[in-house]
């Protein structure tokens, strides 16, 4: 940007930091400035030439130089003032290149009367008529300061050219009158030269004390004009408040909720109507009320409420549930307490809005319950009569595919198992209440002395049919002929059930399941029958080993869309856990997954098993 250092020099000394469009504001202002202090300039140059050259015996005695250099300073001329009349039309000078050409027209001049002055001089530097042309050319130079002070470096450039080689040529000649007028001549370059800085720095300050107070006119300008517009505006608020504070006060006394309006000491400065009809009391007896009242209540003396105020005073929204008291029937209610603090006009309070939730909180509960149970019927439902179905589904396809190929006697053998499941599935359907009576521990138990063997022989054979989809198999493994153990045969045969079908679900394809059993005693020697089921499939975070026992809970890295609603876990837990019995669930260090249970031996060691 031009006259950058002179702008920046001018907001350092005022002590302003000047915007980018101010910048240009001054740059513009002084480019018009130096255009219109030149435009002299065109006219007295080629005067000042024919008068010097008329006047003395140069046009005579040289006409083809006096032709030849009249020729450059008019095309010189005509080029300046082309970018004069382009200063005046153009008004993006700072992307323009019509400074530098102004520049080097103007440098162009001086050089053209430069070679008038030296050659004068050098032609008639025993005449006294070369006083004639050194006065102009000294008038030329002066007159430059007062034109160029604006750009000091095109001020510097102009006096050096136009007068250097005039004191040059007289210095060099060296006569009684060429020495005196060059010395004169270096005299006044080295004035002017001193004066061009002082006149420049002068020219800018008194350029930017016009640009401020222009400017801080048009500021004051606009914010008289903004100061008018706000005090219309501020009449026109006026009105408007009035009209809006008699709303305000309807929607206030019109609120579902009871509102206080508290102090910030706790004092009630104001309540609207919905409030005085909560508590059936007037609006006297209400102004009355405080928050140092309800900090000891014992009917809420599990309620930090002075904890609360005091991060309500914070500015911290607060909300919790109070149960209020009040002179009619009913006397008791359960409300919502919402704190926010705000400003009530100019003064800082609390409002506190009361809200009757009794039947709320009634209506929540019965609903909360009924869903719970109907959630829990059908989940239920639908994961225990899926596995008889699986039976029923599995050996009626077998038989189907293979009717006309086996024999009578496996035909028989598959009807049987329909025939099983299918009873074992109106079982089922019989005992479907008797679940609910599971989770409140009423479910009745037929507790016997029996062999597992069996037990775990007919859940395999009935879930043979799915496991073959995955092409998985069974293998069973004793350290003794017999399982003796004292249980509730269906219902451990339910567990059984559970945790294999949970185990197909989640194993790899073409692996084996594996149920183990061993005999050991307890740390008091009771005897104990481990039971373990393994597969080998999808690994379960340690971290979920135990919230899989939970009711409708899956592992993270089992909900597969296998299926399952996540209560086979729970259920047999929760048998398991009637027969003083635990389960457990790890990771094999094989990856395999394992459940782990135990049963005990003898009636009598029910009471007194261990986990």
């Amino acid at each position: 940007m031009p006259f950058q250092q002179e702008i920046n020099r001018c907001g350092k000394h005022l002590g302003i930091t000047l915007t980018d469009n101010d910048h240009l504001d001054l740059q513009n202002q002084a480019i018009i400035e130096l255009k219109n202090r030149n435009i002299a300039g065109a006219v007295i140059v080629p005067l000042a030439f024919v008068i010097g050259g008329l006047t003395t015996d140069y046009a005579a005695g040289h006409p083809t130089l006096f032709l030849f250099l009249g020729l450059l300073l008019s095309v010189a001329i005509l080029v300046r003032i082309a970018t004069i009349f382009v200063f005046s039309k153009n008004t993006s000078y700072s992307k323009a290149l019509w400074l530098p050409l102004f520049f080097w027209s103007n440098m162009f001049v001086a050089i053209v009367w430069a070679i008038f002055s030296s050659t004068a001089v050098i032609f008639y530097h025993d005449s006294l008529s070369i006083t004639l042309i050194i006065i102009l050319l000294a008038g030329i130079g002066g007159g430059s300061m007062a034109s160029y002070c604006i750009w000091k470096s095109l001020s510097y450039s102009y006096l050096l050219v136009i007068l250097l080689p005039a004191v040059f040529t007289e210095l060099l000649i060296a006569n009684s009158v060429t020495i005196p007028i060059g010395l004169a001549i270096a005299s006044f370059l080295v004035f002017n030269l001193v004066q061009a800085k002082h006149w420049n720095e002068h020219y800018w300050l008194s350029l930017a004390n016009t640009f401020l107070v222009k400017k801080n006119a048009e500021e004051v300008a606009i914010l008289n004009e903004d100061l008018a517009q706000e005090i219309i505006n501020h009449k026109k608020t006026t009105a408007e408040i009035a009209v809006s504070r008699k709303k305000l006060e309807d929607i206030f006394n019109a609120a579902h909720d009871a509102v206080f309006i508290y102090d910030l000491n706790g004092k009630v400065i104001d309540v609207n109507a919905t409030m005085l009809h909560l508590f059936r009391v007037n609006k006297e007896t209400a102004l009355q009320y405080g928050m140092e009242r309800n900090f000891h209540s014992s009917v809420n003396s599990d309620i930090d409420l002075p904890g609360i105020w005091q991060k309500a005073l914070q500015g911290e929204d607060q909300e919790f549930q109070w149960n209020a008291t009040r002179k009619v029937a009913p006397l008791h209610f359960s409300a919502q307490v919402n704190l926010h603090k705000t400003l009530w006009g100019d003064e800082s309070v609390i409002i506190a809005t009361l809200r009757d939730i009794t039947l709320q909180i009634e209506a929540k509960e019965a609903a909360l319950a009924a869903n719970r149970a109907k959630s829990e019927f059908l989940a239920n439902m639908s994961h225990e009569l899926r596995t008889p179905m699986h039976g029923i589904l599995g050996y009626a396809r077998l038989g189907i595919k293979r009717s006309e190929s086996i024999s009578r006697e496996k035909l028989n053998e598959y009807f049987s198992l329909v025939h099983e499941s299918g009873y074992r599935l109106m079982d089922l359907l019989n005992n479907l209440l008797d679940f609910s009576k599971l989770e409140v521990g009423k479910m009745r138990y037929r507790m016997k002395k029996c062999d597992l063997f069996p037990f775990i022989h007919q859940v395999t054979t009935e879930l043979t049919p799915m496991a073959m989809e995955k092409n998985l198999s069974f293998s069973v493994q004793s350290d003794q002929e017999s399982i003796p153990v004292y249980c509730d045969p269906e219902k451990i045969i339910q567990v059984l059930r559970n945790l294999l079908f949970n185990a197909i679900k989640f194993s790899d394809e073409e692996t084996i399941i594996t149920i183990s059993s061993e005999s050991e005693s307890n740390a008091d020697g009771i005897g104990l029958q481990k039971i373990t089921i393994s597969n080998y499939g999808t690994i379960i975070p340690d971290e979920e080993l135990e919230s899989i026992f939970g009711e409708f809970i899956q592992s993270s890295k089992t909900k597969t869309g296998a299926g399952g609603t996540g209560l086979g876990l729970a259920i047999a837990r929760q048998i398991l856990r009637d027969h003083n019995c635990s389960i457990i669930a790890k990771n094999g260090d094989d990856g395999s997954t394992i459940f782990q249970f135990n049963l005990p031996q003898e009636e009598r060691q029910l009471t007194s098993l261990s986990d």
